[in-house]
C-alpha cells in the first residue's frame, strides 16, 4: 500500500514537471528570439534622412568654390568634337540631329568667346581714337568699358576661388542674408595655364599704363598701350572665329543630312583649337585622351 502511494506521488511530480517545462518553453519571453519579426506595414513612412556632417558639407562647398566654368566649357567642346568624329565617320547609322547639335554647341561657345573679344577690341579702338583727339573724359570711359568687359568674362568663366571667394565667404552671406563684405583678394591661386596668364597680365598692365597716360594727357602713351592690347585681342578673336565658322559649316551640312566635306571643316575647326593649345596651354593641362583630332586610322 505504501509503495503504491509513493509511486502515485512520484508520477504526479513527473507529470507536473513536464507540464511546467512545456509552459515555460512556450511562453512569449522564452520564444521571443525564435519568433520572426512581422514586416512593417506597407504604408509606414520611410525614416527621415540624416543630415550630412559638417565636414561633408564643407568639402562640397569647397569643391563648388573651386569649380571652373571655363574648364567645363572646354570639356564640353572636347566631347562634342569626339561626337562629330564618331557620327561623321559613317561607320554606324548617322544621327544627323545629334551631329548638328554637337557642332552647334561648339559654335555657340566659340561665338560667345569671340563676341567678348570683339567688345574689348571695339572699346580699345575707341579709347585710342579718343586719346588721339585728346578727348580725355570719353577716352577714360572707353578704358572703363575695356576693363568691364574683361571682368565680365572673369565673373562668367573663372572659378569663385580664383575670384577670391572662399567657403567662409558664402557661409557669412548665408548667415547675414547679404554679401556683407567684398571677396578677399589675398591667397587666391590663378589656375589658368601660365602662358595664358601672361597675356592676361599683359593686358592688365597695358590698361593701367593707358590710364596713367591719360592722367598726364599723353596721347602717345595711350596709343602704345592700346596697340599692345589690340595685338592680344585680335589673335584670340581669330582663334574663336575660326572654330565657330567651321563648326557652323558642319552643323549646316548635318541639317541638310549631308556629311560630304565635314572632314575638311572639322580639320580646319580643330586647327584653331590646336593652335591655341600649342601656344598657350602646352603642358599646362593634363590632356584628355584620346584627343578627338588624334584618332588613329586603325
Amino acid at each position: 500500500m505504501r509503495k503504491t502511494l509513493l509511486l502515485v506521488l512520484l508520477g504526479c511530480c513527473i507529470a507536473f514537471g513536464l507540464l511546467g517545462c512545456i509552459k515555460s518553453a512556450s511562453s512569449p519571453e522564452n520564444n521571443q528570439a525564435n519568433t520572426p519579426t512581422p514586416p512593417a506595414p506597407a504604408n509606414e513612412p520611410a525614416p527621415e534622412p540624416q543630415p550630412a556632417s559638417t565636414d561633408e558639407l564643407d568639402a562640397k562647398l569647397q569643391d563648388w568654390v573651386n569649380h571652373s566654368p571655363m574648364r567645363l566649357k572646354m570639356h564640353g567642346m572636347w566631347i562634342n568634337a569626339g561626337l562629330i568624329v564618331r557620327l561623321g565617320a559613317g561607320v554606324e547609322f548617322i544621327d544627323y540631329s545629334w551631329l548638328e547639335a554637337a557642332a552647334q554647341d561648339i559654335a555657340r561657345k566659340a561665338g560667345d568667346f569671340a563676341e567678348m573679344w570683339e567688345l574689348i577690341r571695339d572699346a580699345n579702338r575707341d579709347m585710342a581714337a579718343l586719346a588721339r583727339n585728346e578727348e580725355w573724359f570719353d577716352a577714360r570711359m572707353a578704358s572703363f568699358r575695356v576693363w568691364s568687359y574683361c571682368t565680365d568674362c572673369h565673373a562668367e568663366n573663372w572659378s569663385p576661388h580664383t575670384r577670391g571667394f572662399k567657403p567662409e565667404t558664402f557661409k557669412t552671406w548665408l548667415e547675414n542674408g547679404n554679401a556683407a563684405e567684398d571677396a578677399p583678394t589675398t591667397g587666391i591661386r590663378l589656375t589658368a595655364p601660365p602662358r595664358f596668364l601672361q597675356i592676361m597680365f599683359r593686358m592688365l598692365g597695358n590698361i593701367n599704363m593707358g590710364n596713367a597716360a591719360m592722367e598726364s594727357h599723353d596721347s602717345a602713351g595711350v596709343l602704345d598701350a592700346t596697340k599692345n592690347i589690340h595685338e592680344v585681342v585680335v589673335e584670340q578673336l581669330s582663334f574663336w572665329r575660326t572654330i565657330e565658322r567651321h563648326a557652323r559649316a558642319i552643323a549646316t551640312q548635318a541639317e541638310n543630312q549631308r556629311i560630304d566635306g565635314i572632314d575638311a571643316q572639322y580639320a580646319k575647326m580643330t586647327s584653331g583649337c590646336i593652335g591655341c593649345h600649342d601656344k598657350y596651354v602646352a603642358d599646362g593641362r593634363t590632356p584628355l585622351n584620346p584627343l578627338p583630332w588624334k584618332y588613329s586610322d586603325d
